[in-house]
């Protein structure tokens, strides 16, 4: 894959799958925007793509701020003059059963899950229109496989689907591609940076003999990046409205 002269943006990309996707597609050519609130991740991150020699910037946004993403929108426009990629990437997960669910529990979830990819896309739809760019969301194993303590969070991932069908169906007429991915348990640094011990942590979880998968093992972020950047390329001109499950065969086992 070829993304020489490509601009792509990647929300949540300071770290986990969002950092493995920028370096991955960085690699591949493309100038990448790393739109994230956590600016040092992001300096960590970006300086790792500039020592390979990757062209990077990073821009602040806070995803929960409906006026922090319009703004992100302005700024990217004095910078840039189209987006080839929109990567929806960013989220944050919550557990609790019914009962022990509040407002609290939703509104950060579903704001942050659900609604900041519709409003980034509506805000970077101008830039979009002229690459044309294509777009990839981020759902989960867990909008499609039932679980206990997971609702809210669930419900966001299986309605992000459903999101990105529909933006599917009103961007084709801009040239423009709307994919999900849906990623299986990932090594990413939620699961091991605030252990007592993150190393060690991060050692377990990769050669955990994970029997939840057919693939006995965890998902490591750089393989869920290589199907995000496919599903921006040209190889993948004719998909659209499809969520590909990057779990190791998790749901279907």
């Amino acid at each position: 894959m070829n993304f020489q002269g490509k601009t792509i943006l990647i929300t949540g990309g300071a770290m986990g799958i969002g950092a493995a996707t920028a370096k991955r597609l960085a690699r591949e050519g493309s100038y990448l925007i790393i739109a994230d609130r956590d600016d040092k991740a992001a300096k960590v991150t970006e300086e790792e793509i500039q020592g390979f020699g990757g062209q990077v910037y990073f821009q602040f946004v806070d995803l929960a701020d409906p006026e922090s993403i319009e703004t992100m929108g302005e700024e990217v426009s004095q910078r840039v003059t189209c987006l080839h990629g929109l990567v929806n990437n960013a989220g944050i997960a919550r557990g609790g059963s019914v009962t022990d669910t509040s407002d609290s529990d939703w509104e950060p979830q579903v704001t942050i899950n659900l609604r900041a990819p519709a409003l980034c896309a509506k805000a970077l739809l101008p830039l979009l229109k002229k690459g044309p760019g294509h777009i990839v969301n981020l759902s989960s194993e867990g909008g499609f496989r039932p679980r206990a303590n997971s609702w809210v969070y669930d419900a966001t991932k299986a309605g992000i689907c459903a999101v990105t069908r529909n933006m599917a169906c009103e961007f084709i007429q801009y040239g423009m591609r709307v994919n999900s991915v849906a990623p299986g348990w990932t090594v990413t640094e939620m699961h091991f940076k605030n252990s007592q011990d993150p190393i060690t942590r991060k050692a377990e979880l990769e050669n955990l003999n994970y029997d939840g998968a057919i693939i006995r093992r965890l998902a490591r972020p750089e393989e869920i990046a290589a199907v995000i950047a496919f599903l921006l390329s040209d190889d993948a001109s004719y998909i659209t409205a499809t969520t590909i499950h990057v779990d190791g065969g998790r749901v279907a086992h």
